[in-house]
């Protein structure tokens, strides 16, 4: 398993609701694609990157994990449920993480026929079809809120290069570190987006705020 951990000093404003800093988690998976039959597709999560600010010493924590080869998905799975489980009462947030992050993840541990014991999160989800036109993606939020960010690889670059990685090809270790590098732009930017977001939007109201539950079977 490849993983790092960062504590960045920061300086964030909270001008995205009324609540405190330290109750908002942003976190992202990064999925690839695999044939389980010739015309069947089943994604499957390569990585994980979560980040908050502590209540400790005001720093901004971020993990990043990346799997090395198949066999290491269950553990990162496993992983990432231990975190929301210890992580249970804050405001998860990310951009479509409903359809998306958290749908694959659920799919994921049925799939691995895990039994996570995780209590309904409180779900913020930045993806709003109906504004669309500068929000059509997690890049046109940040462009959008004037948070510059000089991407310097395509999401698409994981999808293309995870077998790769845990095929243990000449290249994975510099492939392992650029999609590293990906993650990080985009966990470095997260908070800016509380910090910027009353300069195009109204403060949001946690009533707003949906839940959501891991409908898995018990087995």
């Amino acid at each position: 398993m490849w993983k790092k951990e960062l504590w960045l000093e920061t300086d964030f404003i909270n001008n995205f609701y009324p609540g405190h800093l330290h109750n908002l988690v942003f976190i992202d998976l990064e999925f690839f694609p695999v044939y389980v039959t010739p015309n069947k597709v089943q994604q499957r999560i390569f990585g994980y990157t979560i980040t908050r600010i502590l209540e400790t010493n005001e720093s901004q924590y971020i993990k990043i994990q990346l799997i090395e080869n198949h066999r290491e998905e269950k553990h990162l799975v496993k992983e990432i449920i231990s975190d929301l489980q210890l992580l249970q009462g804050k405001i998860f947030v990310g951009f479509n993480i409903i359809n998306s992050d958290l749908y694959c993840l659920t799919k994921r541990i049925r799939s691995l026929k895990l039994k996570p014991d995780i209590s309904p999160l409180t779900i913020l989800d930045l993806y709003d079809p109906k504004q669309s036109q500068y929000r059509g993606g997690l890049n046109g939020l940040f462009e959008y809120l004037d948070i510059n960010i000089d991407k310097q690889i395509n999401g698409l670059y994981i999808r293309r290069n995870a077998k790769r990685v845990l095929s243990q090809k000449e290249n994975a270790s510099e492939i392992i570190n650029r999609i590293y590098e990906y993650c990080l732009e985009d966990a470095k930017n997260y908070f800016y987006i509380v910090s910027n977001w009353k300069q195009k939007f109204p403060p949001l109201d946690p009533n707003t705020f949906r839940q959501y539950e891991f409908k898995v079977k018990r087995y």
